[in-house]
Order: C-alpha cells, then structure tokens, then sequence
C-alpha cells in the first residue's frame, strides 16, 4: 500500500510475501495429486518456478493463478520427460552409492560416484531455472545447467547452503512444510540461479561487445 510507511510497510510486505508463498504452495501441491502426483510433481515444479522466476525477474504482483495454471497447462507432458530423466537419475545413483559402501567398498570407485553424484545434483540445483528462463533442444538443458552450476560456483554453493539452512528451520517448525514447504524450497534455488544465468548472459554480452570491438579495429586496420 502506497500510504504506508516505515514499519508499518515492512510489516505489509512480509505479510504480503508469506500469503503469497503459502498460496504458491497450496497450487503446488494441488496439481501435483490432481496429476496423479507422480506425473503431476515435475509440471507443478515448472509452474512453481515459472512464477517464482517472474516475481524476480518482472513483477512481484503478478497474477498467481492464472500464470500457474498456464504453465501448468502448456508443461503437463513435456516436462515430464525431463522428471522421469531426472527422478531415474537420482535412483541410479542412490543405488549404486549403496552398492558401492555396502558391496564393493573400494575408496577411489566410491569417491568417483560421490563426485559424479554431487555434478549431478548441481546441475538438478539449475534445471528448473534453465528450463523455464531458455528455450532449448531437449537436452541441452541438461548441458546448460551443468555449464551455468561449474561457471557460477559462488550461486550453485549458494543453494546448498540455503538448502541446508531450510532443513534446519523445517526441523524446528516442521508445520511449515505443510503451509509452504515447496515455496520455501524453491525460492533461493530460483533466486540463485536466477542471478547466476544473468552473470552468465551479462559476460557472454561483455565477450560478445569486445569481439565486435576487435573486429571493427582490425578492419579498420586492414583499410
């Protein structure tokens, strides 16, 4: 509100961000059973952060539902390609991380799963930002994830960070999983990752100028 000032406006703005976190979730997690939930998470998620990306990247006071639903909408089947790859993925290595400390205890091989694991779950960290800020081939969003987690590793330790920190917080007041647990998550992922596709892009454009620059110089030079 434009008449509010000080306290008194931090006070709304709070209130304001949590009604809408909490509401966020409560999209989340319908769409989620209404699609069946294994085949309803990955396109909530998308919706989920395609509005959390448009609060940082546009306008906080978007409409909420009818970009949810939209997103929901046009990703019901598509994303869910890229869910079942990811989810697969994740089972993959969960397994052969168990197989590997239980069965075969070798040191370096287990390491080298660890390692693989961690490239995995940063590039997971990215994915949904990347998927919803570009358009891509199928996968390259994969591609471009990695690429952004390794070239931004201020960003990707960021989100571990925040993840960690919300574990703790939903240890001590676990009812926040139920009123807004998805929001909470997702909002410094897409924040990070926000910031670092933006680092990324702002570098590209500077390489991009500088390349021009030269080029006009040598021919310049030339004539």
């Amino acid at each position: 509100m434009a008449n509010l000032h000080g306290v008194f406006k931090w006070v709304y703005d709070i209130g304001n961000w949590l009604a809408k976190i909490m509401y966020l979730h409560l999209l989340w997690v319908l769409f989620t059973v209404v699609g069946l939930g294994l085949f309803g998470i990955t396109p909530a998620t998308i919706a989920l952060v395609s509005v959390i990306h448009k609060w940082v990247d546009q306008d906080f006071d978007i409409p909420i539902f009818k970009n949810f639903f939209t997103e929901y909408k046009r990703e019901c089947f598509k994303s869910n390609g890229f869910g079942l790859i990811l989810i697969a993925l994740g089972v993959f290595f969960y397994v052969d991380i168990k197989i590997s400390q239980q069965l075969i205890q070798s040191f370096y091989f287990h390491a080298f799963l660890l390692f693989i694991s961690l490239l995995y779950i940063v590039t997971v960290l990215h994915f949904f930002t990347v998927y919803v800020r570009y358009d891509l081939k199928f996968f390259f969003y994969f591609r471009q994830s990695f690429l952004i987690a390794i070239a931004r590793p201020f960003e990707t330790i960021a989100m571990v960070i925040s993840l960690i920190a919300l574990s703790y917080l939903f240890s001590f007041l676990p009812v926040l999983i139920f009123f807004m647990g998805s929001s909470l998550v997702v909002y410094p992922l897409v924040w990070f990752g926000y910031r670092a596709c933006y680092e990324v892009e702002r570098k590209k454009e500077k390489l991009n100028e500088e390349k021009m620059e030269n080029t006009e110089k040598n021919n310049d030079v030339s004539s």
